[in-house]
């Protein structure tokens, strides 16, 4: 899939193939999303997204690659099986 994230993406909560929510779109700039991880983000998962950068209070944001994102809808941004 060729995800093409905008402003719009911002808020929307980004979900496994099992439908958990793992995290929350924070910012996209130039077309790249920005999450938050969620507590039900797991190692793995973070371990293939790209730590990107910190923010305020010592959370960190993870570059979401088009590539791992099966779909987007106007709920949410739904990731593919890793």
């Amino acid at each position: 899939m060729c995800a093409n994230f905008t402003v719009d993406d911002e808020g929307k909560p980004v979900v496994n193939t099992n439908g958990t929510e793992i995290g929350v779109v924070q910012d996209v700039d130039a077309g790249v999303a920005y999450v938050e991880p969620g507590p039900e983000m797991t190692d793995s998962i973070k371990s293939r997204l790209q730590r990107d950068r910190e923010v305020a209070d010592g959370m960190e944001n993870y570059q979401l690659d088009e590539e791992y994102v099966d779909e987007v809808t106007a709920e949410e941004i739904r990731l593919q099986r890793f």
